[in-house]
């Protein structure tokens, strides 16, 4: 695996990673694990070569942050050794398996990745990692069917934002017992969840709502034991993983493509095109606004139209699937084309109208007629009532807890298609547990936003691919997320191909050019900085939108808050009211014409951020119309997302609460800090309006951003 050359007074870089090895060896080096001192300490100790002491606490600070759970959790800390020996074995000496050697074989990357996910799954059921709540008030609703539908109500540290949606897993936890349970709803404002079990729960005063996502990686340790014991076939495209060669391109002979595929694609689309069909193994990558999932769907059509075998088209979330199974349904009907039903397949639970609504992605059983016409009709009846303001009755909670249920049959009545069907559309994680996907073959994978897939999903996906693998994404956005600090959990598929931006001219890799969905001025903010300036706006600008208020006349802006204060919650992020209170203000301004339709995002890094900008909309009661086009959310939950006008509320200033200087956090810091603002920014259509002191956004102490953040920064700070 990767080794690295430490010098002896110097980190190799300025690297985080470079810097944590670093700070690792000379604590070694001078037998430290067992010192715990404060953070100035630290700095001066590992980071003497450095005359400023600003530079010197800068450094460690960077280390500290994104290498967080390395280090007790204490005002003196200390290097965890332990946690450090388990993840960087070769710091001590030992030796792993060596790529270079010729002895690091298939069964070596395997393990180590078993391992990984060993590591990561301790990690996440580590408690400070664990995200709970403690519950009071459970109450059972009613009994439906096997199931039984509850009502608890979480009490949540200041600042908590649960990520709670429907059919979320989690596990509760009344007295000595732990019951699996699934969300119905979360009612924000009351803090209530409502939630389906098939056990029956006595009412309790007192219980804990555990939020546990390990279930998926337990299943994916599973299957790359399973995939250990029977082995890779090192003939298939996969294997150009497993061995470096991902730039050795092998051609795949296809029948003619119609000139009629190609009319609505634009040149850098048609050259992408053409590779995903012409070679074993394509990457394509899609900056934001340059078309990616109409391109996927255009070959998703293609590959089925050709009769290229069957194909399967996985994402990572249940949206993500619905809209770009859609795009293709809008190709379809556009064509006029005859889908025999059962030919496509979307596996798991659709959540989308129109998907359910579609005959021919269905058997024509009896069974399956009842379940549909049954979740359509009670989806009618939750929008009625929602239309009434009783979204969270009784009567809807039921009939959502139904309908999830209806789609779980739906879903298990149906399954028998995935090994019939020419294409199939899936969640990762649902490929990953269903053992019926899991075993089928394919002779066509595609993967959308691959640039958050690790090692171990794409051995899962990959390992029986047997004629194409077209891995999409933008490798300048949000990667892989791991606690862990395992290059086979941290490292997309982009980054396991050699590619960066650096580095693009990788034989496998096309870029999508034409940027159609911002106005220039905001491609004109992410371009240089993150794209090389090869993107080419091509979006007309929304002069109505462009000259309402706030800032008429502005496509960018600034709202200048210059008395804004951080305050830490006791969950463990960051608010700040004053910037939170500036955005209220805007959206005051937006809710003027009430005739507009056009939507609205508020985007912040901070969970406790979009907790407080919920509550502050909520006191505002906006009639119903102003509401809907309203999504609030972190920038995390924004990828793949776009919306008329952004605001980006920064949160981060230059003082705390107490009037102590602030440091920018650490989501804002490295590599990541860089994707986020890219991602934060490019959300917008036709008008961005950023909430922030920019006195401090031009000045930003310390060495924790990256140059290309600065950059950005400082373009904004000009409006």
């Amino acid at each position: 695996m990767q080794q690295y050359y430490i010098q002896e007074n110097r980190p190799a870089s300025s690297s985080a990673k470079d810097l944590f090895v670093y700070c690792v060896k000379k604590v070694i080096d001078n037998h430290l694990f067992s010192q715990s001192m404060m953070h100035n300490q630290w700095a001066g100790v590992l980071f003497g070569y450095e005359k400023n002491s600003i530079t010197r606490i800068d450094l460690m600070s960077k280390v500290k942050r994104e290498y967080n759970t390395y280090f007790t959790h204490t005002r003196k800390y200390s290097f965890d050794e332990d946690k450090i020996r388990r993840d960087f074995p070769f710091l001590f000496g030992i030796e792993e398996g060596n790529e270079d050697d010729g002895d690091y074989t298939t069964d070596d990357l395997i393990q180590d990745t078993i391992k990984a996910l060993d590591n990561e799954i301790d990690e996440q059921h580590d408690p400070k990692n664990l995200e709970s709540f403690k519950g009071s008030d459970l109450t059972l609703i009613r009994q439906q069917g096997k199931s039984y539908i509850y009502q608890v109500r979480l009490t949540m540290n200041d600042g908590q934002e649960p990520n709670i949606h429907e059919s979320i897993p989690f596990i509760l936890k009344v007295y000595d017992k732990e019951i699996t349970c699934e969300a119905v709803d979360f009612d924000f404002i009351s803090g209530v969840l409502f939630f389906t079990t098939n056990r029956y729960i006595h009412s309790a005063s007192y219980c804990r709502v555990l939020l546990d996502s390990t279930f998926i990686l337990d299943e994916l340790k599973q299957r790359l034991e399973d995939l250990k014991e029977k082995g890779i076939d090192e003939d298939l495209p996969f294997s150009k993983f497993l061995f470096d060669e991902t730039d050795i391109i092998n051609k795949v002979s296809h029948k003619p493509v119609p000139l009629g595929y190609f009319e609505r694609l634009d040149r850098s689309q048609k050259k992408a095109f053409m590779a995903a069909l012409d070679n074993d193994f394509s990457l394509i990558w899609g900056p934001p606004g340059t078309g990616k999932s109409f391109t996927l769907a255009s070959i998703i059509y293609a590959l089925y139209q050709l009769g290229e075998g069957r194909t399967v088209v996985c994402c990572l979330s249940n949206v993500a699937v619905d809209q770009l199974l859609c795009k293709l349904l809008d190709i379809i009907d556009e064509e006029g084309l005859i889908i025999k039903p059962g030919n496509i397949y979307r596996a798991g639970r659709s959540m989308d109208s129109r998907v359910i609504a579609t005959d021919y992605l269905f058997p024509k059983d009896e069974k399956t007629q009842t379940l549909r016409n049954k979740i359509k009709q009670n989806q009618s009846s939750i929008l009625r009532l929602k239309e009434r303001k009783l979204e969270k009755s009784e009567e809807s909670i039921i009939l959502k807890a139904v309908n999830k249920e209806l789609r779980e049959e739906l879903k298990t009545h149906t399954e028998f298609l995935v090994k019939s069907s020419r294409l199939v559309f899936s969640t990762i994680s649902n490929f990953i547990l269903s053992t019926n996907l899991y075993e089928s073959n394919f002779e066509n994978l595609i993967v959308d936003e691959a640039s958050m897939m690790a090692m171990p999903s794409l051995l899962a996906l990959g390992h029986n691919i047997s004629k194409r693998i077209i891995m999409v994404g933008d490798f300048q956005q949000l990667s892989p997320i791991s606690i862990v600090k395992d290059d086979l959990l941290m490292d997309s598929v982009f980054e396991m191909s050699g590619v960066n931006i650096r580095n693009t001219s990788h034989p496998a890799l096309n870029q999508l050019l034409n940027q159609r969905r911002s106005n220039e001025k905001i491609v004109d903010l992410i371009n240089r900085t993150f794209y090389q300036g090869k993107l080419i706006p091509a979006a007309k600008p929304n002069e109505d939108l462009i000259n309402t208020e706030p800032f008429p006349g502005r496509v960018i802006a600034l709202k200048k808050v210059a008395d804004g204060a951080v305050r830490y919650t006791k969950g463990g992020t960051r608010q700040n009211k004053v910037f939170a209170e500036n955005v209220m203000s805007i959206l005051d301004k937006l809710n003027m014409d009430k005739e507009a339709d056009f939507s609205i995002g508020i985007i912040t890094p901070y969970r406790g951020q979009v907790s407080l900008l919920r509550a502050l909309k909520y006191e505002r009661k906006y009639d119903e119309n102003f509401n809907k086009r309203i999504k609030i959310g972190t920038i995390h939950t924004f990828q793949g997302s776009e919306c008329d006008v952004i605001i980006f509320d920064m949160v981060d200033c230059s003082v705390l609460e107490n009037g102590k200087p602030n440091k920018i956090g650490r989501l804002y810091s490295g590599n990541d800090g860089e994707r986020l603002l890219n991602v934060a920014v490019s959300r917008a259509r036709h008008k961005l309006i950023v909430v922030c002191d920019p006195e401090y956004i031009k000045n930003i102490p310390g060495n924790t951003i990256t140059l290309n953040s600065r950059t950005l920064f400082n373009k904004l700070s000009k409006y």
